[in-house]
């Protein structure tokens, strides 16, 4: 099935990651036709879209591509095919422009539409059409929305545990995705689960089988608490990121912390950086992945791959505030 994908333009490189890692976590066979400024076009099989749809977090929307133009193309040509493709003649048409590209108007669109005796409407119609104009025009049928509220509802401070500095829904389950995790090749593991945000992410996801370790035993108990709050098992111990109690696992996605000293365990930052990656490297699975995010200048890539069986895949710049400027790094174990 060709399908379209809108990219958000929250990071330049992240969403596109996002996409390309959950159709590996869930096997999904792929071909990448189109990439261009927060646009792609996938041929994917048609149950690949129920995967993409239960886990993106960085994606606007998505569906069935009708038509791909190049920016000149003639409107009567966009309408004749759509009146091909179309189930029905009640339509809401959402007009797209990235970064303010021009193609043609809105209303030269509706018009043509109309003409053509195909109704447009925001309140009564039957199936939603999505015109996107990037580097090129694609014209599709719209099978998802990304709905904010969903995040929103699940804020850090909506929960009932809450503890400054949680990273917010939409960025956990950014990770729980690079990560690979997966209900086929669980259980996925987050050694610095804090409050659970990584967790509950995981679970709403439908990976059933997961593990939090977090150190401080207040941080644990509001992991089960938050957990539980979500219907979701609180499978949460206390225990040390540098000697996690699990053998082996399917994925890691965590989110260390930032701070020069972690006075919890009394260990310099990068030290305990480096004792973190040593122990992943025993306990990932080979050819499972590590996402893990830490301030600029902590670690290099080099200190990555001296450890024994982990390779760098990606690394993304992630600017989070003037002071703060981190790198998102994706690894995996050979």
């Amino acid at each position: 099935m060709l399908t379209y994908l809108r990219l958000s333009g929250e990071h330049r490189t992240l969403p596109l990651a996002e996409v390309r890692a959950v159709l590996e976590a869930e096997d999904i066979v792929y071909k990448e036709l189109i990439n261009i400024d927060q646009l792609v076009v996938l041929e994917i099989p048609k149950h690949g879209i129920k995967s993409l749809t239960n886990r993106l977090s960085l994606t606007i929307s998505l569906g069935e591509v009708i038509g791909i133009y190049d920016r000149g193309v003639g409107i009567k040509d966009i309408v004749r095919d759509l009146k091909d493709n179309l189930a029905s003649d009640k339509v809401m048409v959402v007009y797209d422009r990235v970064k303010g590209r021009q193609a043609f108007s809105y209303e030269e669109l509706l018009n043509a539409l109309r003409s053509s005796n195909i109704i447009c409407s925001v309140k009564d119609y039957e199936e939603v059409i999505e015109v996107i104009i990037s580097d090129l025009v694609v014209v599709g049928r719209r099978l998802y929305r990304r709905r904010l509220q969903s995040f929103f509802d699940r804020m850090p401070q909506k929960r009932p545990v809450y503890r400054p500095g949680t990273l917010t829904p939409q960025v956990s389950r950014l990770f729980v995705n690079l990560s690979r995790a997966s209900s086929s090749n669980s259980p996925y593991l987050d050694p610095f689960c804090g409050v659970g945000g990584f967790l509950i992410e995981a679970c709403l996801m439908g990976v059933g089988n997961y593990l939090g370790v977090e150190i401080n035993e207040d941080y644990a108990r509001g992991a089960r608490i938050n957990l539980l709050h979500y219907g979701c098992i609180p499978n949460v111990v206390v225990g040390d990121a540098c000697s996690v109690p699990i053998n082996k696992v399917g994925a890691i996605g965590t989110d260390p912390p930032y701070g020069r000293m972690t006075k919890s365990v009394s260990r310099e930052l990068k030290d305990l950086m480096m004792c973190f990656l040593e122990e992943a490297s025993k306990v990932l699975r080979k050819g499972s992945y590590l996402v893990f995010a830490q301030r600029k200048g902590v670690i290099s890539d080099e200190d990555i791959v001296s450890i024994s069986g982990l390779e760098l895949i990606e690394k993304h710049l992630n600017w989070v505030h003037g002071s703060l400027t981190r790198d998102i790094y994706v690894v995996r174990r050979v």
